[in-house]
């Protein structure tokens, strides 16, 4: 008996022994693991934290306890303008961390990431409609540059290829000039350097997502309304009356506080390492999901364009996620039998975000303070899971 019990203490021992050194093995070699897993038994309760307006659908909610865990976001923002006009909003967490003491509002401000191209494309849009642009004008004619160029193919790009992501760039073949790490971008102060671009495919060959092409968007903005970009968009659309407003960089007093746990390589000073000034037009505005959605579900009401409008069927697969693009949104739709969502995604780090809309007209807007681990699928089953609830919705 006395044998017995010596070897159940040496067994246990070394299991003590194994479990102390598998879980220094883990946090030395992860050390956001501890962290991303505590995640996972905070989300069940932030997920009840959720408050939606009076008579909001019950979807809503359901969509938020989705993104809470899904999407790792421990704070968002969820906007609904239904295509009768009415607008319904939902907000979950808090505004400075989980369980902290100021909840989470619909003025609390979220960084639009790459959402803020679905504004642009609105203005560059209504710049079109009123005559002022057309789809078939070539930027270095609207911009007025003059000189050699380094590809000839330059002279070919228009105001619809830059629309819809088809200039002739691939930033998955050459670095993305405009997210270069602690380095000015040349657009938009020294607009000329475009005619010493190369170019990977000819204009409107293929569809390869540009945040360059948007920059090149704001310039022709502010070449035909005699505004800064920032200027020209903040009087036409009165911004003043909204949460909207452009970021410098720097976190403001009324922003969120975003979760950067599940980065693999930026943190909360990541602002100082990009040219915020110059990603105004493709990546620079902030607000709420509210005052996003609002604007999205006004500028459908264009004529005779609108970003629901452009090519988002030949060339390219529906099925992927961040392929299709249009004016402005990419058309996804998993198969032929299913409802197409018309959608434009955002991302920086610990900050993801969403616009969609969907055939009916009705405009969806999620912002995200966390975000999922970058590479994940994350994003496609999230936009699987929303066009399902809005299928249900509208009883497809």
């Amino acid at each position: 008996m006395l044998k017995k019990s010596r070897l159940k203490d040496l067994m246990l021992v070394i299991f003590m022994v194994a479990l102390v050194a598998g879980i220094a093995h883990f946090v030395v070699t992860n050390p956001l693991g501890p962290s991303r897993l505590l995640y996972y038994v905070q989300a069940p309760i932030i997920q009840w934290n959720t408050r939606c307006t009076a008579g909001a659908p019950e979807w809503m909610a359901q969509i938020q306890r989705y993104a809470t865990r899904n999407m790792a976001a421990p704070a968002s923002q969820l906007a609904y303008v239904s295509p009768e006009g009415e607008l319904h909003h939902c907000e979950t967490g808090w505004k400075d961390g989980i369980f902290g003491d100021k909840p989470l509002t619909a003025d609390t401000r979220f960084r639009y990431a790459s959402t803020t191209k679905t504004v642009t494309a609105a203005a560059v849009i209504d710049l079109i409609n009123q005559g002022k642009l057309a789809l078939g004008d070539a930027i270095i004619d609207v911009l007025e540059l003059e000189g050699e160029l380094s590809d000839p193919r330059i002279a070919d790009i228009t105001i619809e290829h830059l629309l819809s992501h088809r200039g002739g760039w691939d930033r998955e073949r050459t670095q993305d000039v405009m997210f270069l790490i602690n380095r000015k971008p040349w657009c938009p102060d020294y607009p000329q350097k475009l005619l010493d671009s190369s170019l990977m495919y000819d204009p409107g060959e293929a569809e390869h997502y540009s945040n360059l092409g948007y920059c090149l968007l704001g310039l022709a903005i502010e070449k035909v309304s005699g505004q800064s970009y920032r200027e020209f968009m903040a009087s036409h659309y009165d911004f003043g009356e909204s949460t909207l407003e452009f970021i410098d960089g720097p976190f403001r007093a009324d922003e969120v506080e975003y979760d950067f746990r599940f980065e693999n390589f930026y943190t909360d000073n990541y602002y100082d390492k990009f040219d915020f000034p110059a990603l105004s037009s493709a990546a620079g505005l902030s607000g709420s999901a509210r005052d996003l959605a609002v604007f999205v579900s006004s500028s459908l009401d264009a004529e005779p364009l609108t970003v629901l409008d452009g090519d988002m069927e030949s060339g390219c697969d529906p099925k992927e996620n961040q392929a299709c693009y249009g004016y402005g949104v990419y058309r996804y739709q998993p198969n032929k039998e299913e409802m197409p969502l018309f959608i434009h995604s955002g991302k920086l780090p610990g900050n993801p975000s969403a616009i969609v809309v969907d055939p009916e007209g009705g405009v969806l807007v999620w912002l995200g303070a966390g975000g999922p681990r970058p590479g994940s699928d994350a994003d496609q089953d999230f936009y699987d899971y929303l066009r399902g609830v809005l299928a249900s919705h509208y009883g497809r």
